[in-house]
């Protein structure tokens, strides 16, 4: 999967791409001046694209784009304080249940399967999900150490 930004993003909206990108295990592309044809060009064939998008100048919108099959996620979301860390590649343990597929993105199923693996590894990177009322806290951490939390209201998320 490769993420992207909007045309000209904010610092704190690169900052999160290039985090997000490295904690997920994809691959970051500077936009620069290139159209989303331009971009969806440079995919690799069956490959999807993942799209920060801002709101005001801050990092709000995160898009899942397979170019045959169009949008498969959209998410609305605040953002917290964002940490730059030194991360592997191990694969990403989502704890909880997200109201979309974690595979979308990349990381280990929910099925018996993906959670019977997540046990045997000893994954570094995790996404602790929590609820509190109509609110949904996704909790990106490595080591046990936050990194940064996405806070999205949970009518807002399209799948």
């Amino acid at each position: 999967m490769i993420l992207t930004t909007s045309r000209k993003p904010s610092r704190k909206t690169r900052t999160l791409a290039k985090v997000l990108a490295r904690f997920m295990n994809w691959r970051y592309l500077t936009r620069g001046k290139m159209s989303l044809g331009d971009v969806f060009s440079s995919l690799p064939e069956g490959d999807t694209l993942a799209i920060i998008e801002e709101v005001k100048g801050n990092p709000a919108i995160l898009k899942i784009i397979h170019p045959a099959k169009g949008e498969l996620l959209s998410i609305r979301f605040n953002v917290s304080n964002i940490k730059k860390v030194k991360m592997d590649n191990s694969p990403v343990v989502f704890i909880g249940k997200p109201p979309f597929d974690p595979l979308i993105l990349g990381a280990l199923p929910l099925s018996k399967a993906g959670l019977k693996f997540a046990r045997k590894i000893d994954s570094r990177k995790k996404v602790y999900v929590r609820r509190k009322g109509s609110w949904i806290i996704l909790d990106f951490t490595y080591d046990d150490e936050s990194i940064f939390r996405l806070k999205m209201y949970e009518g807002r998320v399209c799948v």
